[in-house]
């Protein structure tokens, strides 16, 4: 039976930001991150249905440095990471974990694995297979008249993991096997990253209605129209 943990909310501020996260065990849907990266909130969603952690902004006094990408990603893992290291020591404390996992997944052109350990040895680390770029142009996010207001790179969603390493603590190993999209690549990390923390914490959950995706199931209607 899944364990749960108790809900907590953990901020963080330096000179550039501000803001803080709730934490709680999912119980169900939530609405995505509110943060200014909505590539970055697709990619949280990801991993909060693996880790089995509601994951919602409590506070977001973003200073002028939010225009800044790279501050936010690595900001948020710093601080997400945080998080997961309170809940790791509630239960290591209460019941005990695994405290380390190894996961890999796939998604239409991207394969990879992710390997995790909680043990106070901050490091994340990289193996991307030769001529596969991570860093580049991941996807865009539009306004509802479709005009583009945001852009999103692979290099600031590795800083993301670097902090969410630091932030927690833990040793994670990321090995890339296969990429042309690199929307789909992140998902895929995200995914195992998410799927790997809930093992190792022990919080992993399937709720009714889970699949292996946030869309579910495409639901086709053909009709006649002679």
């Amino acid at each position: 039976m899944t364990q749960t943990f108790t809900p907590i909310e953990v901020s963080r501020r330096t000179a550039e930001t501000e803001f803080s996260l709730k934490l709680a065990p999912r119980t169900g849907s939530t609405d995505s991150l509110d943060i200014p990266n909505r590539l970055l909130s697709h990619f949280v969603d990801h991993f909060s249905r693996g880790a089995g952690i509601s994951i919602a902004a409590a506070s977001t006094g973003w200073p002028g440095s939010w225009q800044f990408d790279h501050v936010l990603c690595e900001d948020m893992g710093q601080l997400l990471g945080a998080g997961v290291a309170t809940i790791a020591q509630e239960r290591t404390a209460s019941v005990g974990i695994a405290g380390r996992s190894s996961v890999a997944g796939v998604m239409d052109d991207a394969a990879a694995s992710v390997e995790i350990s909680l043990e106070s040895r901050p490091r994340c680390s990289w193996n991307v297979e030769p001529g596969i770029d991570v860093d580049g142009y991941v996807d865009s996010w539009y306004d509802a008249d479709g005009a583009q207001v945001g852009r999103c790179y692979g290099t600031n969603l590795r800083q993301f993991l670097d902090g969410f390493a630091l932030g927690s603590g833990a040793t994670v190993a990321i090995s890339v096997r296969a990429a042309t999209n690199l929307h789909h690549l992140y998902e895929v990390v995200f995914r195992a990253l998410g799927d790997a923390v809930g093992t190792a914490l022990g919080t992993a959950v399937r709720l009714s209605g889970d699949g292996s995706g946030l869309a579910g199931p495409p639901r086709y209607e053909t009709k006649a129209i002679g």
